[in-house]
Protein backbone atom coordinates (compact mmCIF):
# COMPACT_ATOMS: atom_id res chain seq x y z
CA UNK A 1 0.00 0.00 0.00
CA UNK A 2 2.96 2.45 0.87
CA UNK A 3 4.47 1.57 -2.73
CA UNK A 4 0.73 2.88 -4.42
CA UNK A 5 0.92 6.19 -2.34
CA UNK A 6 4.44 6.97 -2.69
CA UNK A 7 5.41 9.55 -5.32
CA UNK A 8 9.21 8.75 -6.48
CA UNK A 9 10.57 7.53 -8.91
CA UNK A 10 12.22 4.72 -6.31
CA UNK A 11 8.35 3.45 -5.91
CA UNK A 12 7.15 3.60 -9.21
CA UNK A 13 10.06 1.53 -10.98
CA UNK A 14 9.15 -0.84 -7.40
CA UNK A 15 5.34 -0.95 -8.94
CA UNK A 16 5.82 -1.53 -12.70
CA UNK A 17 8.93 -3.35 -12.71
CA UNK A 18 7.47 -7.41 -13.92
CA UNK A 19 8.64 -10.03 -11.65
CA UNK A 20 9.24 -13.59 -12.28
CA UNK A 21 7.83 -14.73 -8.86
CA UNK A 22 4.65 -12.97 -9.72
CA UNK A 23 4.12 -14.52 -13.32
CA UNK A 24 5.92 -11.94 -14.94
CA UNK A 25 3.44 -9.45 -13.78
CA UNK A 26 4.18 -6.49 -11.46
CA UNK A 27 3.25 -5.93 -8.31
CA UNK A 28 0.73 -2.87 -9.83
CA UNK A 29 -0.95 -5.29 -12.51
CA UNK A 30 -1.23 -7.89 -9.65
CA UNK A 31 -3.38 -5.50 -7.55
CA UNK A 32 -5.26 -4.58 -10.61
CA UNK A 33 -6.27 -8.41 -11.37
CA UNK A 34 -7.50 -8.82 -7.47
CA UNK A 35 -9.62 -5.85 -7.47
CA UNK A 36 -10.70 -6.88 -11.25
CA UNK A 37 -11.50 -10.40 -8.97
CA UNK A 38 -13.54 -9.07 -5.82
CA UNK A 39 -15.74 -6.83 -8.75
CA UNK A 40 -16.47 -10.27 -10.75
CA UNK A 41 -17.63 -11.76 -7.79
CA UNK A 42 -20.67 -9.51 -7.73
CA UNK A 43 -23.54 -9.43 -10.47
CA UNK A 44 -23.90 -5.86 -9.51
CA UNK A 45 -20.45 -5.01 -10.53
CA UNK A 46 -18.91 -7.63 -12.46
CA UNK A 47 -19.84 -5.36 -15.69
CA UNK A 48 -17.08 -2.78 -13.82
CA UNK A 49 -14.39 -5.63 -13.71
CA UNK A 50 -13.41 -4.89 -17.79
CA UNK A 51 -12.17 -1.62 -16.57
CA UNK A 52 -9.60 -2.93 -14.67
CA UNK A 53 -8.57 -6.01 -16.68
CA UNK A 54 -8.39 -4.65 -20.03
CA UNK A 55 -5.53 -2.32 -18.27
CA UNK A 56 -3.53 -5.41 -17.19
CA UNK A 57 -1.46 -6.19 -20.65
CA UNK A 58 0.03 -9.43 -19.79
CA UNK A 59 -3.12 -11.90 -18.29
CA UNK A 60 -5.89 -9.33 -17.90
CA UNK A 61 -7.36 -10.34 -21.24
CA UNK A 62 -7.12 -13.48 -20.58
CA UNK A 63 -9.00 -13.33 -17.42
CA UNK A 64 -11.65 -10.81 -19.29
CA UNK A 65 -12.61 -13.69 -21.24
CA UNK A 66 -12.66 -16.17 -18.84
CA UNK A 67 -14.56 -13.68 -17.18
CA UNK A 68 -17.16 -13.17 -20.08
CA UNK A 69 -17.15 -16.97 -21.07
CA UNK A 70 -18.77 -17.70 -17.48
CA UNK A 71 -21.75 -15.17 -17.61
CA UNK A 72 -25.11 -16.74 -17.99
CA UNK A 73 -26.77 -17.15 -21.03
CA UNK A 74 -30.75 -18.01 -20.35
CA UNK A 75 -31.03 -13.92 -20.00
CA UNK A 76 -30.70 -12.13 -23.78
CA UNK A 77 -30.43 -8.72 -21.95
CA UNK A 78 -27.26 -10.60 -20.39
CA UNK A 79 -25.69 -11.73 -23.42
CA UNK A 80 -26.21 -8.41 -25.37
CA UNK A 81 -24.78 -6.98 -22.52
CA UNK A 82 -21.75 -9.35 -22.40
CA UNK A 83 -21.74 -8.87 -26.32
CA UNK A 84 -21.21 -5.51 -26.17
CA UNK A 85 -18.13 -5.48 -23.71
CA UNK A 86 -17.12 -7.78 -26.06
CA UNK A 87 -17.45 -5.07 -29.12
CA UNK A 88 -15.46 -2.33 -26.78
CA UNK A 89 -12.20 -4.93 -26.14
CA UNK A 90 -12.63 -5.79 -29.64
CA UNK A 91 -13.23 -9.52 -29.11
CA UNK A 92 -14.49 -10.51 -31.87
CA UNK A 93 -13.62 -14.51 -31.05
CA UNK A 94 -15.25 -14.64 -27.85
CA UNK A 95 -18.11 -12.98 -29.15
CA UNK A 96 -18.81 -15.87 -31.63
CA UNK A 97 -18.38 -18.27 -28.73
CA UNK A 98 -21.06 -16.86 -26.88
CA UNK A 99 -23.53 -15.85 -29.92
CA UNK A 100 -22.95 -20.00 -30.57
CA UNK A 101 -23.09 -21.29 -26.90
CA UNK A 102 -26.37 -18.85 -27.02
CA UNK A 103 -27.91 -20.43 -29.74
CA UNK A 104 -27.44 -23.80 -29.18
CA UNK A 105 -29.16 -22.89 -25.53
CA UNK A 106 -31.95 -21.86 -27.08
CA UNK A 107 -32.61 -24.46 -29.58
CA UNK A 108 -32.39 -27.19 -27.04
CA UNK A 109 -34.84 -25.77 -25.12
CA UNK A 110 -37.71 -25.32 -28.00
CA UNK A 111 -36.88 -21.44 -28.95
CA UNK A 112 -36.03 -22.22 -32.17
CA UNK A 113 -36.32 -18.87 -33.90
CA UNK A 114 -34.07 -17.32 -31.24
CA UNK A 115 -31.90 -20.46 -31.25
CA UNK A 116 -31.49 -19.85 -35.10
CA UNK A 117 -31.34 -15.76 -34.70
CA UNK A 118 -28.16 -16.42 -32.48
CA UNK A 119 -26.68 -19.10 -35.21
CA UNK A 120 -27.20 -16.61 -37.76
CA UNK A 121 -25.43 -13.59 -35.56
CA UNK A 122 -22.26 -16.17 -34.96
CA UNK A 123 -22.29 -17.12 -38.59
CA UNK A 124 -22.38 -20.71 -37.63
CA UNK A 125 -22.54 -22.36 -41.23
CA UNK A 126 -22.17 -26.12 -39.56
CA UNK A 127 -25.27 -25.78 -37.04
CA UNK A 128 -27.45 -23.76 -40.06
CA UNK A 129 -26.34 -26.48 -41.97
CA UNK A 130 -27.87 -29.23 -39.58
CA UNK A 131 -30.93 -27.26 -39.28
CA UNK A 132 -31.49 -26.81 -42.84
CA UNK A 133 -31.53 -30.67 -43.08
CA UNK A 134 -33.85 -31.25 -39.75
CA UNK A 135 -36.24 -28.63 -42.04
CA UNK A 136 -35.77 -31.05 -44.82
CA UNK A 137 -36.66 -34.18 -43.41
CA UNK A 138 -39.84 -32.72 -41.66
CA UNK A 139 -41.01 -30.80 -44.47
CA UNK A 140 -40.46 -33.72 -46.97
CA UNK A 141 -42.61 -36.22 -45.34
CA UNK A 142 -45.86 -34.04 -46.63
CA UNK A 143 -46.22 -30.34 -47.52
CA UNK A 144 -49.56 -30.60 -45.88
CA UNK A 145 -48.53 -32.33 -42.58
CA UNK A 146 -49.86 -29.80 -39.59
CA UNK A 147 -46.56 -29.23 -38.72
CA UNK A 148 -45.36 -27.71 -41.60
CA UNK A 149 -46.73 -24.10 -40.76
CA UNK A 150 -44.38 -23.94 -37.99
CA UNK A 151 -41.89 -25.40 -39.85
CA UNK A 152 -42.30 -22.67 -42.66
CA UNK A 153 -41.81 -19.93 -40.56
CA UNK A 154 -38.65 -21.37 -39.37
CA UNK A 155 -37.54 -21.54 -43.24
CA UNK A 156 -38.66 -18.06 -43.76
CA UNK A 157 -36.10 -17.08 -40.70
CA UNK A 158 -33.58 -19.40 -42.02
CA UNK A 159 -33.49 -17.15 -45.44
CA UNK A 160 -32.37 -18.95 -48.91
CA UNK A 161 -28.91 -17.09 -48.77
CA UNK A 162 -26.56 -20.28 -49.51
CA UNK A 163 -23.84 -18.28 -48.61
CA UNK A 164 -24.69 -18.45 -44.99
CA UNK A 165 -25.91 -21.97 -45.16
CA UNK A 166 -25.02 -24.30 -47.79
CA UNK A 167 -28.21 -26.32 -48.75
CA UNK A 168 -30.81 -23.47 -47.76
CA UNK A 169 -31.36 -22.27 -51.46
CA UNK A 170 -32.34 -25.72 -52.07
CA UNK A 171 -35.14 -26.33 -49.36
CA UNK A 172 -36.51 -23.10 -50.41
CA UNK A 173 -36.89 -24.30 -53.89
CA UNK A 174 -37.94 -27.89 -52.86
CA UNK A 175 -40.22 -26.28 -50.55
CA UNK A 176 -41.41 -24.43 -53.42
CA UNK A 177 -41.86 -27.87 -55.24
CA UNK A 178 -44.13 -29.06 -53.07
CA UNK A 179 -46.37 -26.44 -52.91
CA UNK A 180 -46.84 -26.30 -55.99
CA UNK A 181 -47.14 -29.98 -56.68
CA UNK A 182 -50.16 -30.06 -54.56
CA UNK A 183 -51.98 -27.47 -56.38
CA UNK A 184 -51.06 -29.31 -59.03
CA UNK A 185 -52.15 -32.58 -58.28
CA UNK A 186 -55.55 -30.48 -57.19
CA UNK A 187 -56.72 -28.42 -59.66
CA UNK A 188 -55.83 -30.78 -62.49
CA UNK A 189 -54.68 -28.28 -64.74
CA UNK A 190 -52.12 -27.53 -67.08
CA UNK A 191 -51.39 -24.41 -66.25
CA UNK A 192 -50.35 -25.42 -62.57
CA UNK A 193 -48.76 -28.37 -63.60
CA UNK A 194 -46.43 -26.36 -66.30
CA UNK A 195 -45.17 -24.51 -62.96
CA UNK A 196 -44.30 -27.76 -61.06
CA UNK A 197 -42.42 -29.24 -63.78
CA UNK A 198 -40.91 -25.86 -64.05
CA UNK A 199 -39.59 -25.91 -60.30
CA UNK A 200 -38.31 -29.72 -60.93
CA UNK A 201 -36.17 -28.93 -63.82
CA UNK A 202 -34.82 -26.26 -61.70
CA UNK A 203 -33.75 -28.18 -58.78
CA UNK A 204 -32.76 -30.93 -61.16
CA UNK A 205 -30.46 -28.26 -62.68
CA UNK A 206 -29.25 -26.77 -59.54
CA UNK A 207 -25.47 -27.86 -58.23
CA UNK A 208 -27.17 -27.05 -54.73
CA UNK A 209 -29.48 -30.14 -55.31
CA UNK A 210 -27.82 -33.26 -53.76
CA UNK A 211 -27.79 -36.45 -55.52
CA UNK A 212 -29.41 -38.55 -53.16
CA UNK A 213 -32.69 -36.46 -53.08
CA UNK A 214 -32.57 -36.94 -57.13
CA UNK A 215 -35.08 -39.92 -56.86
CA UNK A 216 -37.48 -38.92 -54.14
CA UNK A 217 -38.39 -35.37 -56.54
CA UNK A 218 -38.79 -37.53 -59.41
CA UNK A 219 -40.97 -39.84 -57.68
CA UNK A 220 -43.27 -37.03 -56.60
CA UNK A 221 -43.13 -36.46 -59.43
CA UNK A 222 -44.57 -39.70 -61.11
CA UNK A 223 -48.04 -39.17 -60.82
CA UNK A 224 -48.29 -35.89 -62.36
CA UNK A 225 -45.93 -37.10 -65.24
CA UNK A 226 -48.60 -39.84 -65.42
CA UNK A 227 -51.78 -37.60 -65.89
CA UNK A 228 -53.82 -37.04 -68.85
CA UNK A 229 -52.65 -33.67 -69.69
CA UNK A 230 -50.69 -33.26 -72.75
CA UNK A 231 -46.48 -33.60 -72.44
CA UNK A 232 -45.49 -31.35 -69.31
CA UNK A 233 -42.04 -31.29 -70.74
CA UNK A 234 -40.37 -31.18 -74.14
CA UNK A 235 -38.12 -33.44 -75.56
CA UNK A 236 -35.04 -31.54 -74.42
CA UNK A 237 -36.26 -31.46 -70.22
CA UNK A 238 -37.24 -34.91 -70.68
CA UNK A 239 -33.97 -35.72 -71.58
CA UNK A 240 -32.26 -34.00 -69.10
CA UNK A 241 -34.16 -35.68 -66.10
CA UNK A 242 -33.21 -39.45 -68.05
CA UNK A 243 -29.64 -38.70 -67.86
CA UNK A 244 -30.20 -37.77 -64.11
CA UNK A 245 -31.84 -41.13 -63.49
CA UNK A 246 -28.93 -43.02 -65.91
CA UNK A 247 -26.76 -41.40 -63.15
CA UNK A 248 -28.63 -42.63 -60.25
CA UNK A 249 -28.94 -45.90 -61.73
CA UNK A 250 -24.99 -45.76 -61.49
CA UNK A 251 -24.51 -44.75 -58.36
CA UNK A 252 -27.11 -46.98 -56.98
CA UNK A 253 -23.81 -49.57 -57.19
CA UNK A 254 -21.85 -47.73 -54.47
CA UNK A 255 -22.67 -49.25 -51.15
CA UNK A 256 -23.20 -45.66 -49.55
CA UNK A 257 -26.34 -45.04 -52.18
CA UNK A 258 -29.26 -44.02 -50.03
CA UNK A 259 -33.04 -44.94 -51.65
CA UNK A 260 -34.22 -42.89 -48.98
CA UNK A 261 -36.41 -45.46 -48.17
CA UNK A 262 -38.53 -45.43 -51.23
CA UNK A 263 -40.90 -48.42 -52.91
CA UNK A 264 -37.88 -50.77 -54.88
CA UNK A 265 -40.17 -49.91 -57.80
CA UNK A 266 -39.27 -46.54 -57.52
CA UNK A 267 -36.64 -46.07 -60.14
CA UNK A 268 -38.50 -48.23 -62.65
CA UNK A 269 -41.72 -46.27 -62.30
CA UNK A 270 -39.72 -42.98 -62.80
CA UNK A 271 -38.24 -44.24 -66.16
CA UNK A 272 -41.23 -45.51 -67.12
CA UNK A 273 -42.93 -42.28 -66.31
CA UNK A 274 -40.24 -40.34 -68.37
CA UNK A 275 -40.48 -42.81 -71.14
CA UNK A 276 -44.04 -42.29 -72.09
CA UNK A 277 -43.87 -38.31 -71.71
CA UNK A 278 -40.65 -38.71 -74.04
CA UNK A 279 -42.98 -40.77 -76.48
CA UNK A 280 -45.46 -37.78 -76.36
CA UNK A 281 -43.34 -35.02 -76.33
CA UNK A 282 -41.43 -36.51 -79.98
CA UNK A 283 -45.11 -36.93 -81.22
CA UNK A 284 -45.99 -33.09 -80.28
CA UNK A 285 -42.74 -32.02 -81.42
CA UNK A 286 -42.95 -30.49 -85.28
CA UNK A 287 -40.09 -28.73 -85.49
CA UNK A 288 -37.30 -29.38 -88.44
CA UNK A 289 -34.30 -30.95 -85.96
CA UNK A 290 -36.78 -33.37 -83.99
CA UNK A 291 -38.01 -34.53 -87.52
Amino acid sequence: MELLTADNDYADIMLHEERPNLGGISIEELHRLVYAQVLCCHPLTWQIAPTYLSSCLNQGLGLLEILLLKQPIQDNCLVLKTLEICRLYELENVSTIIMKIAGIYRWKHGRKGTGVYWFQQARDKVCLDRIAQQLFEHIGKSVTDDSFKQWEGLLELLGSDIGSAGGLEFLHRYRDFKRSLQQALDRRCGEAARQTVDFLIQLMKNPSTPQRFWLPLLHDSVELLNSKLSPLMDVAETTLLLNKLQELSMAKLRPDFSSNHLPSHAMSSVRLALASNLARAVLEDRSPSTL
